[in-house]
């Protein structure tokens, strides 16, 4: 299986932005910088692939990249200290073509040229600028590691035969030599992508007084700590501290994190008694020696706070706010777990320990990993995506999104009409992760760029019907109580390029839409007033029985179906929650508008 035109995207993104400008310069650069480009991003992709099988920095990968005239099939080569393993590794930057023999015999034949050391002389002065430093690591290292990288449908059956014949001929001269080659196929490279923009795990060393633990079931470790010290961890790691946590910083303005501010400025040394603590989930926990102070020593890894980010971060900001305050007579109780935070015991403590500050169903959409794989996604982009409850400033900018907004503007795009309901009527019912209306939405497939394009084209609908509901009158009141309903049709007529691998351009909508729109804002309240029958539409459009006949009949005049000699037995056929059949008829029938991208 290839990687997905998207993910393939995204990569390539990720190559130009952080790996090309560390590359060794081409050796014989064209005159053409198109193809500079393309050989460049291509040759990145090695540095990629080593990046993230040995966790290195970019620079160090990019600079064991030799890729050029005369590498002889080996693209990168790279020694480990940390290992004592030298990689050679082969990457082919392709979507969908299979790693062929001619690839593998390439490999094979440089391979074999560093195994015996014989024909150095013969690579490129990529190679030769670090032949001395090779040559070294070939005598020293302890373990020979080979790397295949691709993007397309695997390495085919000749490759795999000549790779076999290469590990057969040289296992038996250099025991070294790994039987098992690495395959970096393109499910590697989607969480190497994941990857890059994960928070990275925090191992630190706590100090815990009136230290107490348990074993069973779950290692468990308690007592308090200074406050101060936790202050110290927030000033150090920032969001990465509360990663698993269902919410960052609420602001001053909340009743808990007013009080937590309060109570420092006023009374710290009570501070232990008036609060509930914090709880942390980490995956290794080590007790070590005691300190002189009297507290326990404790070394973790892997490190979220679960509960309590409002505690840290309130205080943190009362430091920030009040220079020369002084807290150290502050301890707060705290609970530490050994636990993966991503498991169901993890979850479920997370979502037992949160009960400070007001927990709406929506703020446990941070529990859901598909969250997190399109935050990490999405900042390929350039796009900042939160999806955990924080302090709203109210600003709405090009490359910030939050959950929520993502969830509805998606819920535009789905065939179900029962969407323009919830989004009018109930628009947080779409944000209970327990239910089939946020699974329906939120799923292993959904790509970041149909989420930019989703906010995207949903920020120009709500603009748009908030300019166009403007005054008084039943005409006014359909665009402002029917903007659901227009946008959900719209979006009909612009799937094709919102599932694309190319970004939405806000300008282009709203000059592609404008004349479409038009169209279906008449048809829409023409429609609607026929079936207001001395109703107000916010009466009709609250009404599931009133609304999906106004969706039908301005979906068959808007798509040009009215005359379609399908549509009565599609609104014959037996129904379950509502016309499915027809109404995934018309979907289907969509014109679709192009030039947005």
């Amino acid at each position: 299986m290839p990687i997905s035109e998207e993910h393939f995207a995204l990569l390539k993104k990720d190559l130009v932005a952080n790996h090309v400008q560390h590359l060794p310069p081409l050796l014989a650069p064209s005159t053409d910088p198109a193809r500079n480009n393309d050989k460049n991003i291509s040759r990145a992709f090695s540095a990629f692939a080593l990046r993230h099988l040995t966790e290195i920095s970019i620079k160090d990968a990019c600079a064991a990249v030799i890729d050029d005239f005369d590498d002889f099939g080996v693209d990168a080569i790279y020694y480990h200290p940390g290992n004592e393993t030298i990689y050679f590794v082969q990457s082919k930057l392709k979507a969908s073509e299979q790693f062929s023999q001619t690839e593998a015999l390439a490999f094979s034949q440089g391979v074999r040229r560093l195994l015996s050391q014989e024909g150095l002389d013969g690579f490129n002065a990529n190679f030769q600028n670090r032949k001395q430093a090779i040559v070294d690591a070939l005598d020293n290292c302890s373990h020979i590691q080979l790397v295949i990288a691709h993007t397309g449908s695997g390495i085919n059956n000749h490759a795999k035969i000549a790779l076999d014949d290469l590990l057969r001929d040289e296992k038996d001269g250099d025991q070294r030599l790994s039987a098992i080659i690495i395959d970096f196929d393109f499910n590697k490279v989607v969480a190497g992508l994941r990857n890059s923009h994960a928070y990275k795990a925090i191992k630190e060393t706590l100090v815990i007084h009136k230290y107490g633990a348990v074993a069973d079931p779950k290692p468990t470790h308690f007592g308090r700590m200074k406050l101060k010290e936790l202050v110290d961890l927030h000033k150090k790691h920032g969001n990465a501290l509360y990663e698993k946590n269902i919410r960052t910083f609420l602001g001053h303005k909340t009743e808990v994190n007013a009080s937590i501010q309060k109570t420092l400025a006023e009374k710290p040394d009570h501070f232990f008694y008036l609060n509930n603590g914090i709880t942390i989930l980490c995956r290794r926990i080590e007790p070590k020696s005691n300190k002189s102070t009297g507290g326990k020593r404790v070394e973790v890894t892997g490190l979220s706070v679960i509960n309590g980010a409002q505690t840290i971060s309130s205080s943190a900001q009362f430091l920030a706010d009040t220079p020369g305050a002084n807290i150290d007579s502050a301890f707060v109780s705290v609970t530490l777990i050994q636990a993966d935070a991503n498991d169901a015991f993890g979850k479920e403590v997370t979502r037992a320990r949160n009960h400070q500050n007001p927990v709406l169903l929506a703020n446990f959409v941070a529990l859901e990993d598909e969250q997190e794989r399109l935050r990490c996604e999405l900042a390929h982009l350039g796009i900042q995506y939160s999806y955990k409850a924080e302090y709203n400033d109210g600003v709405i900018t090009p490359t910030k999104i939050k959950a929520d907004e993502a969830v509805h503007a998606l819920a535009l795009f789905h065939p179900d009409p029962r969407y323009v309901l919830w989004l009018k009527n109930e628009p947080s019912s779409l944000l209970d992760t327990s239910s089939s209306r946020y699974k329906d939405l939120i799923t292993g497939k959904t790509t970041p760029f149909q989420v930019v394009n989703a906010i995207r084209f949903a920020r120009y609908v709500n603009t748009r019907m908030i300019r166009e509901s403007i005054g008084t009158g039943p005409e006014k009141l359909t665009y402002k109580h029917g903007a659901s309903t227009f946008g959900w049709i719209l979006a009909k007529r612009v799937l094709t390029a919102q599932s694309s691998a190319g970004l939405f351009d806000p300008v282009k909508i709203e000059a592609v839409l404008s004349a479409p729109g038009d169209a279906l804002r008449q048809t829409l309240w023409d429609k609607t007033r026929l079936a207001l029958d001395g109703r107000t539409p916010l009466v009709v459009y609250r009404n599931q029985t009133r609304t999906l006949p106004i969706v039908e009949q301005v979906m068959l005049e808007n798509f040009g179906l009215a005359a379609d000699q399908a549509i009565p037995a599609k609104r014959a056929m037996p129904t379950k929650l509502y016309a499915e059949e027809l109404f995934n008829y018309m979907i289907s029938k969509a014109p679709q508008i192009g030039g947005l991208i």
